[in-house]
């Protein structure tokens, strides 16, 4: 049994607690401990939709200086490691070379015609009276200063150089991973904050990721380094994965929610927040690039557990440290004080495993002062519930929208960071990280 289900178990079973719902006290409602165990629909948590994206792209960006003379690539085709992608102009960057080289000379040429002139003025001075010291003093400092300049201009000037003959001896760049050309920016062309785009985008293949959004109102549901389970939306397909950053500094604004209910407003304190956030996959084999999928957190629903074993949380149970024993329904359908025998305690879960005395297919009570043998045990559990019957408290709450569940169905397009049909998530950020990090 996990801490999410246990959680919602006990909060439906304190409002279900006799006297919550029902004016008489000789009532008591029972649940099913298969329910509690984490094997009914209690066992569900917060589900988000996602999509997958490449792990990492490389970006290349090309030499403002440079031309490029043949691109050896095209925008889809699939590309080794060290394959050639593109070509600079030789005759291009040989021009620059030069040109580079007879400026060096000719600021090398500045220097000793300033320090031909510094020693001249220097000699003059010596010569020169008290009276003409002064200027010639300022003269020669002026002449620091200016051989000083030229000396940093030259260093700049060595450095360009280098990186020129640099770059004529690698003409050709190569992708350093395997995958295929994203794209190819030709035209020199900026996203929509005019910001340059790279020259060409490789993205590495076989090698996923998932993005997904949560919501500013469920967003206790996920945080850093939480295991998830990901889910297909067209088979029981599954993978494991971590959550490796939510982008809480970076959020994008959603609708009114409040429209599904045709209450729309352009209130600005009605749009919810989403933030982005990104799962590392223990495993991607069966994935393919833009599939979309269901994230939802691990809380152990994904494995297989016996469920003959009654692994019972222990606020459900009395006297733990003499003689233990629960409220639970009879063959009769009243309550009753019933012993069990204890077996291995998870601390983690906070739960211990039912050795004697309890069956997954009994019910039992949440304990409470008010409870007593004898009562009538009115049964709770995932069918117990109609919504024609709730009027407006709305109290049966979609774990995927914080959302009424309606006939039991999870109204899916809800603008809320949880499941959302595929339109919604088209957008889902991801493709632009080099590192696969998240957003930067």
């Amino acid at each position: 049994m996990k801490k999410g289900a246990v959680i919602l178990t006990v909060i439906m079973a304190v409002l279900l607690l006799p006297g919550c719902t029902k004016e008489s006290t000789e009532e008591a409602s029972v649940q099913s401990v298969s329910m509690i165990c984490g094997f009914g629909s209690v066992g569900r948590t917060e589900r988000f939709a996602g999509v997958t994206v490449p792990r990492s792209e490389t970006k290349i960006n090309k030499s403002e200086e440079q031309a490029v003379s043949e691109v050896r690539v095209k925008a889809g085709d699939e590309v080794k490691k060290d394959q050639v992608l593109f070509v600079y102009d030789t005759q291009q960057i040989t021009l620059n070379l030069e040109k580079a080289r007879l400026e060096l000379e000719q600021l090398r040429n500045t220097v000793t015609a300033k320090n031909n002139e510094r020693a001249s003025l220097e000699a003059e001075k010596a010569k020169a009276g008290a009276d003409q010291q002064l200027s010639y003093t300022l003269e020669i400092q002026e002449v620091d200063t200016a051989i000083m300049e030229t000396n940093y201009n030259i260093s700049l000037k060595e450095k360009e150089i280098q990186k020129m003959e640099a770059t004529l001896n690698n003409l050709e760049v190569k992708s350093p991973v395997d995958g295929h050309v994203q794209s190819i920016n030709t035209e020199s062309s900026a996203d929509n904050y005019g910001n340059p785009l790279p020259y060409m985008t490789v993205v590495e293949t076989g090698s996923y990721r998932v993005n997904g959004y949560v919501n500013e109102s469920n967003a206790a549901a996920l945080q850093e380094g939480q295991p998830v389970i990901v889910r297909s939306r067209v088979d029981d397909s599954t993978w494991k994965g971590t959550v490796t950053k939510i982008e809480w500094e970076n959020p994008i604004q959603s609708g009114n929610s409040n429209s599904y209910y045709g209450m729309g407003s352009s209130d600005t304190t009605t749009v919810s927040n989403k933030y982005p956030f990104y799962v590392e996959l223990e495993s991607d084999e069966g994935l393919i690039l833009g599939q979309h999928v269901y994230i939802e957190p691990d809380y152990g629903q994904g494995e297989d557990r016996d469920e003959s074993q009654v692994q019972l949380p222990s606020y459900y149970i009395n006297d733990l440290d003499t003689t233990p024993w629960v409220w639970a329904q009879d063959g009769k359908g009243k309550l009753e004080k019933r012993e069990v025998g204890l077996g291995a305690y998870d601390e983690a879960a906070d739960t211990y495993v039912i050795e004697s005395g309890l069956e997954v297919t009994d019910y039992i009570s949440f304990p409470s002062d008010s409870l007593k043998e004898g009562m009538s045990c009115v049964k709770y559990d995932e069918n117990a519930f109609d919504a024609s019957e709730m009027g407006d408290d709305m109290s049966v709450i979609s774990e995927e929208s914080g959302m009424p569940v309606m006939d039991g169905e999870i109204q899916e397009g809800m603008e809320n960071g949880a499941v959302t049909d595929t339109e919604d998530i088209q957008g889902v950020p991801g493709a632009e990280q080099d590192t696969g990090e998240g957003l930067e």
